[in-house]
Parts: C-alpha cells; sequence; structure tokens
C-alpha cells in the first residue's frame, strides 16, 4: 500500500476529479491542500464526501489553507504531514493516472538505494516534478522545498541544485503512462509540458501576468543562490556562494515573498 500521495489546488476541480478516478492501488493516505482561498472549499468537501468509500483509497482528506501557502509550502506540509511515512508521492492536481502507474511508482520504490520516482525524465533528463516520489532519508539529507520560490515555479529546479551536487539514485522514465492536462505522459518521449501543463498559470490572464511575474522574480532568485550556472545545471557548490553552507539552507525573505503575493 503507498503511503501518501498529495496533491495542492488553486483552481479548475475537474482535474481533481479525474485524477480520483484514475487511482487504482492501494493509498492509505490521500490528500489535498485547497490553496484557493476558500473558492473552492464546497466543491472539495463534496468531493471528498463523493468518494468516502473509494475502493483504493483509505483516507481522503481535504486542509483548507486560510490563503495559498504556494507549491513548495504546500509540497513541505504534504510531507511534515505524514512525517512517519518512508515516501510520498506529489502530483500536480491536472494530472493523473494511467492504468498500473500507481503499482510501478510503488514497485520501484522498493529498492532502498532508490531516492526519487519520476513518471518521466522532463525536458532535460532531470525528472518532471508535475508528478514524483521522494524518500523520508532524501528530504533529510537534501532539505525540504525551499519557500521563497513564492508562489510557485523554480521550487523543482533548486531541488534538481541539490541532487546535481549531491547524486541521489533516481528511477526515470516509467513504463506506464500518466496524464498532464490533455497531454499523455510517458516513455520518456511525449512531455510537453509547456503545451499540456501549467493549467493553473493558464486558467485567466490576471492569474497568468502574476504567475509570470512571480517567475521572473524567482528565476532572478536562483541565479542568486545558484550562480549564473543554473540553467545548464552547473550550480555553485554551496547555496549563495557561501563556502561551506549546507544544500539544505535556504534565506527567509518574507519581502521577497510579499512582492509576489497573488492576492489570495
Amino acid at each position: 500500500m503507498i503511503p501518501v500521495v498529495g496533491t495542492l489546488i488553486v483552481n479548475e476541480i475537474k482535474w481533481l476529479k479525474r485524477q480520483i478516478n484514475s487511482v487504482d492501488y492501494p493509498v492509505e493516505n490521500y490528500i489535498i491542500i485547497n490553496n484557493s482561498a476558500g473558492e473552492l472549499n464546497d466543491e472539495l468537501d463534496k468531493l471528498v464526501d463523493d468518494n468516502w468509500s473509494h475502493k483504493y483509497i483509505k483516507n481522503l482528506k481535504v486542509y483548507h489553507m486560510p490563503y495559498n501557502i504556494g507549491c513548495a509550502g504546500g509540497w513541505n506540509m504534504i510531507i511534515k504531514s505524514f512525517m512517519h511515512a518512508p515516501y510520498w508521492i506529489i502530483i500536480n492536481h491536472d494530472c493523473s493516472f494511467g492504468s498500473g502507474f500507481l503499482e510501478e511508482m510503488n514497485n520501484e520504490a522498493q529498492d532502498k538505494e532508490v531516492g526519487l520516482v519520476f513518471g518521466n525524465g522532463g525536458d532535460f533528463g532531470l525528472g518532471s516534478f508535475d508528478l514524483f516520489l521522494i524518500k523520508d532519508w532524501v528530504v533529510q539529507s537534501h532539505g525540504y522545498f525551499d519557500e521563497n520560490l513564492y508562489p510557485c515555479y523554480g521550487e523543482d529546479s533548486d531541488y534538481i541544485m541539490r541532487l546535481h551536487i549531491k547524486p541521489v539514485k533516481t528511477v526515470l522514465n516509467l513504463q506506464s503512462k500518466y496524464y498532464h492536462g490533455e497531454g499523455t505522459m510517458g516513455d520518456g518521449t511525449d512531455h510537453d509540458y509547456y503545451e499540456t501543463g501549467m493549467n493553473t498559470k493558464k486558467y485567466s490572464p490576471e492569474l497568468y501576468e502574476k504567475l509570470s511575474y512571480s517567475n521572473d522574480k524567482n528565476f532572478e532568485y536562483l541565479f542568486k543562490k545558484w550562480g549564473p550556472g543554473w540553467r545548464t545545471v552547473a550550480p555553485w557548490k554551496h547555496p549563495f556562494n557561501i563556502d561551506g553552507l549546507d544544500i539544505r539552507a535556504s534565506i527567509v525573505d518574507i519581502e521577497f515573498c510579499k512582492d509576489k503575493h497573488l492576492g489570495f
């Protein structure tokens, strides 16, 4: 049985409904972080009620955030909420599982040396964080996700820098397929995230503009944290080029996050 699957949502519950319906392997805890600041409360409560007897999900719960805590913050909350779990599967709300995908992911995780499992290799063959499995010992050695990269975009790149500096055994390109938006992902080939993904950003012109701004600011932060080579996965050896600083370290900058707040 899979210990934990977690997802975050801001809008478009249709994708999450598809995701829940696609679960075909036993999951003990399925957690939904509602980042919509109240907009989706009723719909998500109904979704949980409608699936209380889901064939494969033992405990399905939604947690309503008073405001949008961001992607990294939500991922960290999933991990912290079930800190005794040996691993966590984290999935974008607009993704869903293909037949046998969860079972294959769980099977790959039984190798004690494997630290992360990805559905596909992504643009650079380093893992696509739209759907991934991460072990507890990787979080211990590499840290939580950097919440300065609020509200979203860049949290995956930041973690890739840490994994480049301190590599772990990783599984890429599972044989089973999964879906992101309207796209079919898998086989290490069809992973055009920019075409089929980022559905939260595409939801409204206003939200698109705000998230584009935060994306640019987060890229500036990554340059400061990892140096000019981060875009080609050639980061500084230590965060912020501070000799001896642990790769798990980040400098909390609340003013930086305030500047990128979405208003909800």
